[in-house]
């Protein structure tokens, strides 16, 4: 269970961080 929660864990962090990359490029 808790390497479950942690690879979904990593994954959201992943999509956050390409969420925050391409709204910084769509801002430029």
């Amino acid at each position: 269970m808790t390497r479950t929660i942690r690879f979904t864990s990593l994954l959201l962090l992943n999509a956050s961080t390409v969420r925050g990359r391409l709204a910084g490029e769509i801002q430029r």
